[in-house]
């Protein structure tokens, strides 16, 4: 079996190893914004949004017959669960992904760390589909809205999926050459 530690890697990869540094910086900022986002969101659920339904209740009476100023501490709780439901994912997205070009910029390409955040990247993004739809079965529900449109994010899950399966192919194709180094 090969191990982790990578070859040389070729002079071209230089530009590709520096976009990866600048991409790290931006999972990075993403990934700290998005925390702070799923811990702030859900404190505004609970504490404010009784304060703030002035500001939007007309516009929310379009979409439900149930008034903002009317949402019940139960109704607020749930909304904040579903709402940690469907943001939960972003955060492990953003997690994989950083580590994914965190070893790009380090030269490691077909690692075995490199293709287990590629899949989890994989994975994470068709979950993040899945519990999106179900936090929006959910929100409609507990809002009371009328007119529910769900957003399936079909095209997401599709690229999930594709990344999980090159994921998987990577693995093999390690494997092969691991097992064809030892026969020779």
């Amino acid at each position: 079996m090969t191990s982790d530690i990578h070859p040389a890697m070729p002079q071209s990869f230089d530009r590709a190893r520096r976009i990866s540094v600048v991409i790290v910086l931006l999972f990075d900022i993403a990934f700290w914004g998005s925390v702070v986002f799923l811990v702030a969101a859900p404190v505004a659920i609970l504490f404010f949004l009784p304060g703030l339904a002035g500001l939007f209740a007309a516009e929310w009476a379009k979409y439900s017959s149930l008034p903002v100023a009317d949402f019940s501490i139960g109704r607020r709780l749930l909304l904040a669960v579903v709402f940690l439901i469907a943001m939960a994912p972003k955060l492990f997205l953003f997690f994989h992904g950083r580590k994914l070009f965190a070893g790009f910029a380090r030269g490691a390409v077909f690692t075995e760390a490199t293709i287990a955040h590629l899949k989890a990247l994989g994975f994470w993004l068709i979950a993040s589909v899945v519990l999106g739809v179900t936090a929006q079965m959910f929100f409609f529900a507990i809002a009371e809205v009328r007119d529910t449109k769900f957003d399936m994010q079909i095209t997401s899950l599709l690229y999930g999926a594709m990344t999980y399966v090159a994921a998987y192919v990577m693995a093999e194709a390690r494997h092969i050459a691991a097992d064809n180094a030892e026969i020779i």
